[in-house]
């Protein structure tokens, strides 16, 4: 700082880095200027753009600086509706599949904090609320009691090593009836793989105990425990029909590596990708209907897959009932 006259912190949200700056500088006998939120646009609310960042440098340092003027968009098209959606080959969506397969419409989806609150959305519309971290499970257990109907509990691994074991542990305590699906895909997905108890952390070279969710869901003492491939939608669903006939608290740990996940530590296994036999599909779109995986879509009327997106899971081929979809040879 001895070699500057002035310093602008340029950070969102809070003054952390501008505060510390401060704090140095008058710890070493330094009173240059130390400046940053309230220079120009720069405030803690909300995130900057490269013309706020631009602006308040210029106002600081006292550069000459002309806003450019912003780009006629009035002769553009408005672009079309991107909403949020499970990623294509996604385990989720298979796993939501299956329990709404078995379920029905009619059971409680208590949902809760992961990539996998997007089971929110239409076609899968897996849950009716979504409250915080570890709710589902907790909430789960009120509604079990609170109501008549069938209650299915949504969490992930990570969400459910963070806040999910005791709720878990008060539904065997308090002799609960209902079904929890933990969707294992290996890591924390929504906020950039970082590791959790559960993770395999030998693939990303470094030396972690691995704690069992199934170890550690037997421990806590539950009796009906369903290990599932979700790819595999028949086995998973005949798990899920033993769960719903099951009198107490089930257990259905779905387990498949998150793809992105996998790539990225080598551990994505390559399958071919599908395509739709236009000779054996008869437009039924079950496929696009119930599943909405983002690598389908409709050209011409006619059911297509991206074969850059389609990472081969095949539950698309299990869900069409002309058996139309099937990988590529090439």
């Amino acid at each position: 700082m001895n070699s500057v006259e002035k310093i602008l912190v340029v950070e969102e949200l809070e003054p952390v880095n501008e505060t510390a700056l401060k704090a140095m500088a008058q710890e070493n006998g330094l009173t240059l200027p130390i400046r940053g939120k309230g220079v120009g646009e720069l405030s803690r609310l909300y995130e900057y753009d490269p013309g706020m960042v631009r602006g308040a440098i210029a106002e600081y340092f006292g550069i000459e600086y002309a806003v450019p003027e912003p780009v006629d968009m009035s002769g553009t098209p408005e672009l079309p509706g991107r909403p949020p959606n499970l990623c294509a080959g996604c385990p989720h969506r298979a796993t939501y599949f299956a329990v709404k397969q078995v379920y029905g419409t009619e059971a409680i989806c208590a949902n809760d904090i992961g990539c996998y609150t997007l089971g929110v959305l239409p076609p899968l519309s897996m849950a009716d609320f979504v409250i915080c971290m570890g709710a589902s499970v907790s909430s789960g257990c009120g509604f079990s009691r609170a109501t008549n109907q069938k209650v299915v509990s949504f969490i992930g691994d990570s969400t459910f090593f963070h806040s999910g074991i005791t709720g878990l542990v008060n539904a065997v305590h308090n002799n609960h009836k209902f079904t929890l699906v933990i969707l294992d895909n290996g890591t924390t997905a929504m906020t950039g793989h970082q590791p959790h108890p559960g993770v395999d952390t030998d693939p990303m070279r470094v030396d972690l105990t691995r704690i069992s969710i199934e170890d550690l869901v037997r421990g806590l003492g539950v009796k009906d425990v369903h290990v599932v491939r979700p790819y595999k939608l028949k086995k998973t669903m005949e798990a899920v029909r033993a769960t719903m006939e099951y009198d107490g608290i089930s257990v259905i740990i779905s387990q498949e590596l998150c793809p992105l996940f996998a790539k990225a530590t080598g551990q994505f296994r390559k399958s071919k990708p599908f395509y739709v036999n236009p000779d054996k599909c008869r437009d039924h779109r079950d496929c696009i209907n119930l599943l909405a995986c983002p690598a389908m879509y409709l050209e011409d009327e006619k059911v297509k897959i991206d074969r850059n997106l389609c990472i081969g899971c095949s539950v698309c081929a299990q869900v069409c009932p002309e058996n139309a979809i099937l990988p590529r040879k090439e």
